[in-house]
């Protein structure tokens, strides 16, 4: 009667550890999508593109309008979480850089000139440190894969 009650309890405690996994990954993977969302939103997408364009025409951050200033700060500001996300493992580093190194490799150059007048602004504090770190993963991963530096750096894509 004790070893069915034992086995019973291990076979309980098992469905348990399957289940908290399960609903784990579930979990990740609805947040992964939440964040990818997020990302792709409009307003995101033009805080990019006004980083883009601030570098493609080597302009000066103090020259943005104030509306395009905190759409750049907003898309980096959320890059930042994203990397934060990934560094605390609430989703697979992984594949976010499966769906967004391209973009993060690019980005690294293309925000520079914006992260460097942040960090002006609060000296011996760097911004966005997660994004950072990210932005250079993506670079390394794109460069071990075949994609010149130079490509990412190109200010005419």
């Amino acid at each position: 009667m004790q070893t069915t009650g034992l086995v019973v309890s291990v076979i309980a405690l098992l469905v348990s550890g399957v289940a908290v996994r399960y609903t784990t990954r579930i979990d990740k993977r609805d947040v992964f999508l939440k964040l990818h969302e997020t990302l792709i939103s409009p307003e995101l997408q033009r805080g990019r593109r006004v980083l883009f364009d601030l570098y493609r025409r080597q302009g000066v951050v103090e020259d943005l309008s104030q509306e395009d200033y905190e759409l750049a700060n907003r898309a980096l500001a959320a890059l930042d979480v994203a990397a934060y996300y990934c560094e605390k493992k609430y989703v697979s580093e992984q594949d976010f850089l499966d769906l967004w190194a391209p973009a993060l490799g690019r980005l690294k150059y293309a925000a520079a000139p914006f992260i460097e007048h942040r960090d002006r602004m609060f000296p011996g504090f760097p911004v966005w440190p997660h994004y950072r770190r990210l932005a250079s993963q993506a670079e390394s991963r794109l460069t071990s894969s075949g994609v010149a530096a130079s490509v990412l750096s190109d200010r005419n894509l």
